[in-house]
């Protein structure tokens, strides 16, 4: 599949052993002068501080609930790139004053220059793909966190819908969290680009005739929306991998391979890291 691009959607950060000494007046800070909101939770991250501006947005937490007293805890950052430009003047910050810089999760985007109704999309892991309001999701809305997740929506209407940014041509973005089992420092992220081709399949589906009537029948439906995957049976959904693999399909691993240093070169720079190439032993 030619023209996909790749790009971080929204990335998640863990910043190690940042002391309360920083974060505190990093907080009273963002809610004097940016208009913050901080609250507390009893569960998962104790503190919360959530700033935005217009369209940007970042979300701080810090010290989980469960770890002992002491003076130094967890800071996570939540937030999409183009939100790290703009609060880059004190988000940078944050990298000197902890000892690890850690990548938990993102939002690995690819940006397809062909209609949504041209793409069948299939789990090849048992997750339930389903079409609600022109959005493909697998599984739930809670579930959004977890590795593998994914949305599968018109991108082109979504700029002219939100932004009012119209564009030439059609563009499909197909949303995966990456979520590896283990943190990756963010200096050697670079060497992990995240592998998708195990879990999904997109194909680009015209002409599809000459498929056998039963089959084109619960392809056009999962295409439409009528038909949730669970609903078509693993006879059917075998037939469907292997008749939607013969034709031109998006290759996650091998695109994502070679656009993901340029992916992820803003976020390294602006949360302290540097991209190291070099394999560790």
């Amino acid at each position: 599949m030619e023209g996909v691009k790749v790009s971080i959607d929204r990335i998640v950060v863990d910043f190690i052993n940042v002391q309360w000494t920083f974060f505190n007046p990093l907080r009273e800070r963002l809610c004097q002068y940016c208009n913050a909101a901080f609250y507390v939770k009893d569960r998962g991250f104790k503190y919360h501080v959530r700033v935005r501006e217009g369209r940007y947005w970042v979300h701080l937490s810090y010290q989980l609930v469960y770890a002992k007293m002491a003076r130094k805890h967890t800071l996570r950052l939540e937030c999409p790139p183009e939100s790290l430009v703009h609060f880059r003047s004190w988000i940078s910050e944050i990298g000197n004053h902890a000892t690890d810089i850690m990548h938990v999760r993102s939002e690995v985007a690819f940006d397809i220059p062909l209609s949504l109704s041209e793409l069948f999309v299939l789990s090849l892991t048992g997750r339930n793909m389903k079409k609600r309001k022109g959005t493909y999701y697998s599984n739930e809305r809670y579930q959004r966190q977890v590795a593998g997740y994914c949305r599968v929506y018109d991108k082109r209407l979504e700029l002219l819908q939100r932004r009012g940014i119209a564009i030439e041509g059609e563009l499909t973005r197909f949303e995966i969290v990456y979520k590896p089992d283990d943190k990756i420092a963010m200096d050697k992220l670079v060497q992990y680009p995240p592998q998708f081709n195990r879990l999904y399949l997109c194909a680009h589906a015209i002409e599809l005739e000459p498929l056998k009537p039963k089959l084109l029948r619960q392809v056009q439906g999962m295409m439409r929306g009528e038909l949730e995957q669970k609903d078509v049976t693993y006879y059917y959904r075998s037939q469907m991998k292997v008749e939607m693999s013969n034709r031109t399909v998006l290759d996650f691993d091998t695109v994502a391979a070679k656009q993901w240093e340029e992916a992820i070169t803003i976020p390294c720079a602006i949360l302290g890291g540097v991209i190291s190439k070099v394999p560790v032993a």
